[in-house]
């Protein structure tokens, strides 16, 4: 089972690469985007989580990505 949620991802001036989550209220910078989005990712898995006991699936964070310019 996995479920999706909607990131938005944006080139900053210094040449990262910024992510940001509305729900669950997270972010992750890189200068690698595919490491900012899985950093994001990560966040995302930790967030949901009630106790470390409980680990959700690594794939059951999906990401519908949306790229601002």
């Amino acid at each position: 089972m996995a479920r999706t949620f909607r990131v938005t991802l944006r080139k900053q001036r210094d040449g990262m690469t910024l992510v940001t989550c509305e729900g669950p209220a997270c972010l992750a910078r890189s200068h690698d985007e595919a490491e900012a989005l899985e950093r994001i990712r990560e966040e995302i898995r930790y967030r949901l989580e009630w106790c470390p006991c409980s680990a959700l699936e690594a794939s059951y964070v999906q990401l519908d990505v949306v790229r601002e310019r």
